[in-house]
């Protein structure tokens, strides 16, 4: 595990396209997964998406296995009188060639890890339907189904929240 570069970039475009257009095949259509992702975006597009994150990737015998990351924490009111500071997660991929072989949950780890040493008490993602179950097994709750149109399909995900017990 280490924190990305941009030399990494080119093999992140290509990973979150296979996890898509393979990994997910379970979970979404052909035309749902053709339309969440129609070809590796550019390097330029994740460097931006990328740049303002704490990004981890998990790396075996050269290769990229999978990555994720934290956006910047932010301050979030709370049922109290007291704000919370949450951060919310953007990505987890893993390769399709490195699935079940505990890349989530390792790269999860260091995040959560990290996220509690910044004193952050609250993570939220907005999982797919393959996602799901592992946020669910992390301890996340679900807050609500997501509906987003896009090119004449209708893809599903799940905003879901984790409180931290910072030790």
């Amino acid at each position: 595990m280490r924190l990305f570069t941009e030399q990494d970039v080119d093999q992140l475009a290509t990973l979150f396209h296979l996890s898509i257009t393979q990994g997910a095949s379970s979970h979404y259509s052909a035309d749902e997964r053709a339309v969440w992702s129609q070809a590796p975006r550019s390097h330029q597009d994740w460097l931006t998406r990328l740049q303002p994150t704490t990004t981890w990737v998990a790396v075996e015998r050269g290769v990229i296995a999978g990555f994720i990351n934290l956006k910047p924490a932010r301050l979030k009111p709370s049922d109290g009188a007291e704000e919370v500071l949450t951060a919310d997660i953007d990505c987890l991929f893993s390769h399709p060639d490195f699935t079940g072989r505990g890349v989530a949950t390792a790269l999860y780890g260091y995040l959560e890890e990290y996220a509690a040493a910044q004193h952050i008490k609250e993570l939220t993602v907005e999982a797919s339907y393959l996602a799901k179950p592992f946020f669910e097994k992390q301890g996340y709750k679900v807050l609500s189904k997501n509906r987003h149109p896009r090119a004449g399909q209708v893809l599903v995900n799940f905003s879901m929240s984790k409180v931290l017990i910072n030790k």
